[in-house]
């Protein structure tokens, strides 16, 4: 069954379609669903078309020449990966993606897009602007580098709180979607100083952990490290 225009809208690099260009998208595309750890594509595999996640968590990562995984980005619901080679042309996958727990997936074949995107000049301009904006978005996290260990940490638990909705409530938390070895591996720095720095805002009353979630016990002093 294919996810309704409401779904759909709730995914960047359509926001701006309109319910016929939504239709056309529909048309094309299938739901594919994987179960966790499992592979999606690795990196110079052909590239067949990309994806959007209706629910679960994947992992984008790059594996080097001895085997050493750097991940790029944890994703969620309603994020898409993996669109790059449609406006690149690029026939390869460039990283490798794998669910981080049971996933449902809505898969877009890169022929049929294209194909679309010809046929519709006006869902070629708002796809292609989103993605424009996707981009941005991109250069914005690897700006994030020159930020402190600390305040790189603070930033992305202020960012799941305030996706799952519970930044608002006496004790914001969220359940951490990744190992502390994938978590650090995204935020630029070695499981070793993640646990350092895990333990710095647990000893301030920043927060504190509970089996595999968080809690914020001072979200005023998690903002102020996040700066």
């Amino acid at each position: 069954m294919k996810p309704g225009n409401k779904i759909l809208w709730e995914i960047p690099i359509f926001a701006k379609l309109s319910e016929d260009e939504l239709g056309m998208i529909k048309e094309i595309a299938a739901i594919k669903r994987f179960q966790k750890d499992r592979i999606i594509f690795l990196e110079g595999d052909e590239f067949t078309g990309f994806f959007i996640i209706l629910n679960g968590s994947v992992k984008v990562y790059k594996l080097s020449a001895d085997g050493e995984e750097t991940v790029l980005h944890i994703l969620k619901s309603y994020r898409s990966f993996a669109e790059a080679p449609v406006f690149t042309g690029t026939g390869v996958y460039p990283a490798c993606a794998q669910t981080i727990e049971d996933s449902s997936l809505f898969y877009i074949p890169a022929v049929e897009f294209k194909q679309l995107m010809t046929k519709s000049p006006s869902l070629a301009i708002k796809v292609s602007e989103a993605f424009a904006l996707r981009l941005m978005e991109l250069n914005e996290s690897f700006a994030q580098l020159s930020v402190s260990v600390d305040g790189r940490l603070a930033r992305y638990i202020i960012g799941e709180i305030s996706s799952n909705g519970s930044i608002n409530r006496t004790e914001p938390f969220f359940v951490l979607p990744v190992s502390k070895k994938d978590l650090a591996a995204q935020l630029g720095i070695a499981v070793e100083t993640l646990s350092r720095a895990l333990r710095r805002l647990k000893d301030r009353r920043v927060i504190r952990e509970c089996s595999k979630k968080m809690f914020v016990l001072n979200l005023r002093l998690l903002k102020e490290i996040s700066r």
